[in-house]
């Protein structure tokens, strides 16, 4: 005789199988669906626009950073937060060590994996190699700083670095 307060003894059959099964499944996908999302909305991986083009000027940039590296000018850039705003100062020297003046620069601030944050700066000479933008308000962390420095139109210094701003 079976005792009524025993439950019976439960099988694993087929449908549960499949249950798991797709159910398994199932989580994958979500799970893949969000990654592929993030992925195509967050930083899209793009340094240039066209890299034939940037091929057909690769001896001319070779040439370039040659002479930049001739010239050994020594270019600081450091944001620093005053009142609330961030302002991006940079401290532009000679291989001497003597104030560089008379540059037109250029600058873009952002964060080091999307674009979504850059911000494109004209910096003002303050004098004696000190150059300045206001960058606006920046929130704590590590920026990326691109910085392009022109005399008479002609392009003389290109860097990309990062920063810590507290």
């Amino acid at each position: 005789m079976t005792n009524p307060a025993e439950k019976p003894e439960k099988q694993l059959t087929g449908k549960h199988v499949l249950m798991w099964v797709l159910g398994f499944f199932g989580v994958m996908f979500v799970a893949n669906g969000f990654f592929i999302y993030y992925a195509n909305t967050s930083w899209p991986g793009v340094e240039v626009e066209s890299s034939y083009k940037e091929g057909k000027i690769y001896d001319e940039k070779l040439e370039q950073a040659r002479q930049q590296e001739e010239r050994a000018w020594h270019v600081d850039a450091q944001l620093k937060r005053s009142s609330g705003q961030v302002f991006l100062v940079i401290e532009a020297k000679d291989k001497l060590g003597n104030a560089l003046s008379g540059l037109d620069i250029k600058a873009e601030v952002g964060r080091p994996i999307t674009d979504s944050q850059d911000h494109k700066l004209e910096l003002v000479a303050e004098g004696n190699g000190i150059y300045k933008a206001d960058v606006g308000t920046l929130d704590p962390g590590r920026w990326r700083v691109k910085i392009s420095a022109f005399e008479k139109d002609e392009l003389k210094f290109k860097s990309v670095g990062q920063t810590t701003l507290d």
